[in-house]
C-alpha cells in the first residue's frame, strides 16, 4: 500500500492507495505518529483507491480514530470504496466516523465542532 501524506495545519490528509493488510500496518501506524507528532489533530483518510482492508487495517484505523480523539481531534473518512464502506459496516464501525465525500468537506467538518 502507498500512502499519500499532506498537512494543512493541525489537519493530516492520508491517501491510502491498494490493499491494506497485516503488511501495511506498520507503515500506516508511523504516519500517524508522524502527523500526531507535527501537531496534527485532525485526520483525513482518502479510502477511495483502497480496493480491500483485513482486520489488521481495520484496527489501525479504529486505533487512529481513538489516538485522534485522546489529543482532541477526530478522524474522517473521504469517498470510501465500496469494499470499504461495506466492511466497515459489517464489523459495526462506519457509524463512528464523519464519511465525506471530497476532502474539503471533512476538513471544513473537523473545524465547524
Amino acid at each position: 500500500m502507498d500512502i499519500d501524506i499532506r498537512q494543512s495545519g493541525d489537519t493530516c490528509a492520508l491517501r491510502l492507495k491498494g490493499r491494506f493488510i497485516a503488511e501495511s500496518v506498520r507503515d500506516f501506524d508511523a504516519a500517524l505518529e508522524s502527523a500526531l507528532s507535527s501537531g496534527c489533530v485532525y485526520l483525513i483518510l482518502d479510502l477511495a483507491e483502497m480496493p480491500f482492508i483485513d482486520s489488521s487495517g481495520i484496527g489501525a484505523v479504529v486505533n487512529a480514530l481513538r489516538r485522534t480523539r485522546q489529543v482532541g481531534g477526530d478522524t474522517k473518512l473521504v469517498n470510501p470504496s465500496s469494499f470499504a464502506s461495506k466492511t466497515f459496516k459489517m464489523v459495526g464501525i462506519l457509524g463512528l466516523f464523519g464519511v465525506f465525500p471530497s476532502e474539503e468537506d471533512a476538513a471544513a467538518a473537523c473545524h465547524a465542532a
